[in-house]
């Protein structure tokens, strides 16, 4: 699977945490692409990433950016 087909499935289904997440990644940080393999995303689910990428999610939430997209 790709990063793109977990952000479709993310917004069919409502996942708001997900498809923050990936357009976090996407646009703001440009770390992965919507084409690269869900390899690439699983690196940032790691347990010890957890706290600092939520103060991340947070931060890019409140500032609106992704609503932009």
């Amino acid at each position: 699977m790709t990063i793109r087909d977990w952000y479709e499935a993310a917004l069919r289904n409502n996942y708001y945490s997900l498809i923050l997440l990936i357009e976090f990644l996407v646009y703001e940080k440009k770390t992965v692409r919507l084409q690269d393999s869900e390899e690439a995303l699983n690196f940032y689910l790691q347990e010890k990433f957890k706290d600092r990428m939520n103060a991340y999610l947070l931060a890019f939430e409140q500032e609106g950016h992704w609503i932009d997209k």
